[in-house]
């Protein structure tokens, strides 16, 4: 039995470890969403409706719902068969799908690479071209 409990507890204490993390995740990214779209939301706002006292209220609202409309028509044939595939997709192809994104965003963000192709591209402009007629030694070229 006692064996039991110290799994249970190990199992317990990094669950709620994960489930902290992500919590935290979930928070910073509804705090950020909240101080970055809330500015221009009320932007927004004010800016139509000093449209509206210039322009006149019809005249903004047609104009607004023309871009909405030719935006949302635009989204929509983009987005259909993505959906249409996701739809068609294993649920466990959806939750590994989801771990890969998940996975791919942390390790972007955490860590670059040393080099660059346009850092690699330039320091090899700088080498002399070699014969390809005649193989060179290993350890000549430098």
């Amino acid at each position: 039995m006692e064996i039991v409990v110290t799994i249970a507890g190990a199992v317990w204490s990094v669950l709620s470890i994960v489930l902290a993390g992500l919590w935290w995740i979930v928070s910073y990214l509804l705090w950020g969403m909240l101080w970055l779209f809330l500015p221009l939301v009320v932007a927004a706002f004010v800016a139509v409706r000093v449209a509206e006292k210039a322009f006149g209220r019809e005249a903004v609202r047609a104009w607004v719902k023309a871009r909405t409309m030719r935006f949302g028509a635009g989204t929509w044939e983009r987005v259909r068969p993505w959906l249409f595939a996701l739809g068609a997709a294993p649920f466990r192809v959806l939750v590994w799908f989801i771990m890969y994104a998940v996975w791919h965003a942390l390790v972007s963000v955490f860590w670059s690479p040393r080099w660059t192709p346009w850092q690699r591209a330039w320091g090899k402009r700088w080498k002399k071209a070699a014969d390809p007629r005649r193989p060179v030694a290993k350890g000549a070229g430098k």
